[in-house]
């Protein structure tokens, strides 16, 4: 155990047996990484409503924490757009100002909170709570964030006042704002945007936003569009920041402790993605539970530097992957440059806000995945309705509840499934194997009714699968058929093929003993086919096995219809087998 615990708190695991030769790999790969992503650290901030300049702060932290704990080579983090919305809202229930004193310490405690919250989850190997958003959600709410930043960084690219209050309220006071729009604001803001857009279709490996922040950041004094009403991003603190505690306090802690948990659990659902799709796509091996403490310990360090809430990121770690980088080498060079940035942070000082905006704004077309939409619509129209439901949710009632109301939504739909899942009535085929009686190749035994259950047997569906059950039987009067089978013969044996089933709670045990008993009382034996597993455990324990008799239970359905020779549908099996063999011999 010692060893175990020493062997995961050694640091910089990626970089263990580093060779030389892939040191230029690795440099092109932090390069590319610092070059495409810095400039969204600073537009990122802006849209979380803290000092553009923290989300290099963030930036920095993130990219050492990462390189220091992460196992996996390519894992990027940083101060997250998907993340910063959803803070941003957070705070503004709390009717906190933006770039306030207030709100930045409510940021900075919010922060500590989800570092605490996902610290736990990785500390205690809870891998798994990273799994609680389905995808389609993830789709959904991906796709309700890009709506929301896109609208609300319109009024940056007009040059009008940014509306205040929900999503569609900033929208309507945006339509009637048009006529107000500053021309160069526009101009400068839609001509980033475009050129964004461009650099795109050519190559992801080109750091598009440099090459436009350099590029507006440079026309402003030539065009003079300072004096024409363009906003600038204006002086910034230069260095390195200090370290300093949150301002916490009891009810400070209270107040954002539900954004804190929502954004916990989004980091941890996007991390758990993006790790395991690195790991897969790079063929290398990766442990979640570290990368999940990685984030913990990046997101507390960025509340003790004065940044906000780190999350993984999924754009910056393909860029990693695709510059073929080797090890979290890249992102130290990464975080060297963004130090660079600091000390020199005069040169970003004239940055045109609406250039900042348009950045934002072509994140959010980035992040809305039509093909992913796509995709879902056609696998199934569930899975579709989930994933508008999440998207129009988190739209509507803005991203906090939103979310929430999305993870509800998703553990319904999952719920559902459970609870009613397939119940399967099986027929015999020719070879002897028993098959669903949809199954062209399978036909219904007079005389035994066979079911497979495939799914856990629980409160949610004990009931119902005790009624399937026990309408398969004979009522009490032996002429009278509570069945739709209606035409087959009177059942003589019921089995139930658990091999599938791979749980049972108490109630669904309660389930199991009432058609037992049922069973019982008119003369019928009930027979469970079940393998080693937890269902096993279920189904021998409890009492159900002295209830049901322990001769009962059989490894396959042919050695339990086998166990009662003289029943009628026995000798219908043996004369059909018997048939079937002379059939094949001629």
């Amino acid at each position: 155990m010692a060893n175990h615990w020493t062997e995961e708190l050694r640091l910089f695991p990626t970089l263990r047996g580093y060779r030389r030769r892939w040191l230029g790999r690795d440099l092109l790969a932090g390069v590319t990484f610092g070059a495409v992503t810095m400039p969204g650290q600073l537009a990122t901030a802006h849209l979380a409503g803290m000092p553009p300049i923290t989300g290099l702060y963030g930036f920095v932290v993130a990219t050492v924490v990462a390189a220091a704990i992460s196992t996996n080579r390519h894992l990027a983090m940083g101060v997250d757009s998907t993340v910063a919305p959803i803070l941003a809202a957070g705070l503004a229930t709390l009717g906190a100002v933006a770039e306030t004193r207030h709100y930045i310490g409510l940021a900075l405690i919010t922060a500590f909170l989800v570092g605490v919250f996902t610290l736990v989850i990785g500390v205690g190997r809870l891998g798994w709570v990273g799994d609680f958003l389905s995808r389609p959600v993830m789709i959904g709410f991906f796709g309700g964030i890009a709506v929301i930043i896109i609208i609300h960084q319109l009024p940056g690219i007009l040059g009008v006042d940014e509306g205040h209050g929900r999503t569609l309220d900033r929208l309507v006071q945006l339509s009637g704002q048009f006529r107000d729009a500053n021309l160069p604001t526009v101009i400068l803001g839609l001509s980033s945007l475009a050129l964004l857009l461009v650099i795109a279709r050519i190559s992801r490996r080109i750091p598009g936003a440099l090459i436009v922040l350099v590029l507006a950041t440079l026309a402003m004094p030539i065009f003079h569009l300072r004096d024409n009403g363009v906003d600038e991003l204006g002086p910034l603190e230069r260095g390195l920041p200090s370290l300093h505690l949150p301002p916490f306090s009891g009810e400070a802690v209270e107040a954002v402790l539900t954004t804190a948990l929502v954004i916990a659990i989004f980091c941890l659902a996007q991390t758990a993605a993006t790790t395991r799709s690195a790991a897969n796509l790079g063929g290398f091996d990766t442990d979640i539970n570290a990368d999940f403490r990685a984030l913990g310990v990046a997101n507390v360090m960025s509340s003790l530097v004065g940044s906000f809430t780190i999350n993984a990121s999924p754009p910056s770690t393909t860029i990693i992957a695709e510059s073929r980088g080797r090890s979290q080498l890249a992102s130290l060079i990464a975080s060297v440059m963004a130090v660079v940035v600091l000390f020199f942070s005069q040169l970003i000082e004239h940055l045109p806000m609406a250039t900042l905006s348009a950045v934002l704004i072509y994140i959010a077309i980035k992040i809305f995945r039509v093909d992913q939409m796509r995709a879902t619509a056609q696998y199934s129209w569930r899975a579709f309705a989930l994933m508008l439901i999440a998207l129009f949710g988190t739209v509507v009632l803005g991203i906090v509840y939103g979310v929430l109301f999305a993870v509800v939504v998703s553990f319904v739909y999952q719920t559902s499934r459970t609870a009613r899942p397939e119940l399967l009535r099986l027929g015999r085929s020719t070879e002897g194997t028993w098959l669903p009686l949809g199954d062209e190749r399978a036909a219904a035994v007079p005389g035994i009714a066979a079911f497979a259950l495939n799914g856990p047997l629980w409160f949610g569906n004990a009931n119902w699968f005790r009624m399937q059950l026990i309408d398969a039987l004979p009522g009490e009067d032996e002429d009278e058929v509570d069945s739709e089978w209606e035409n087959e013969d009177r059942p003589e044996l019921l089995v139930l093929d658990a091999r599938r089933i791979d749980d049972v709670d108490f109630t669904g045990f309660e389930a199991l003993s009432d058609v037992a008993e049922i069973a019982a009382l008119r003369d019928i034996p009930f027979l469970v086919v079940v393998q080693k597993g937890r269902a096993q455990r279920a189904f021998k324990g409890g009492g159900f096995s002295e209830l049901l008799g322990r001769s009962r239970f059989f490894d396959t359905i042919p050695l339990a219809i086998a166990a009662y020779p003289n029943l009628a549908a026995n000798r219908h099996l043996q004369t059909q087998e018997d048939a079937d063999h002379s059939s094949a011999q001629a």
